[in-house]
């Protein structure tokens, strides 16, 4: 009888989802802006840029923490998990209950 946690799945999700975070961290700013034109769009577009850019990097900053959080819960129940597994092996082959 044994009890298996799932670490190695949830650290392969937190895995993938830390490559994605990197993905997106790794998109940089817009590094041309058309400064030298007076379009009346140009400033609003300078400033969507940003804000999507400023979006990005915190969307990355939250997946990665969430994978970090996902990776640490399941170690977590992994550690529970083998308790439980150890509690139930002594209590079933007669030994005591810790």
């Amino acid at each position: 009888m044994g009890i298996n946690s799932s670490l190695s799945i949830a650290g392969g999700v937190s895995a993938q989802m830390s490559k994605a975070a990197s993905g997106l961290s790794s998109v940089n700013a817009a590094t041309s802006l058309a400064e030298r034109t007076s379009v009346s769009g140009n400033t609003n577009a300078k400033n969507s840029l940003t804000s999507v850019h400023s979006r990005g990097q915190r969307l990355s900053n939250a997946i990665a923490r969430d994978g970090n959080n996902i990776h640490s819960v399941a170690k977590e129940f992994a550690a529970i998990d083998q308790k439980i597994n150890i509690g139930m092996t002594n209590l079933f082959n007669g030994g005591t209950f810790k």
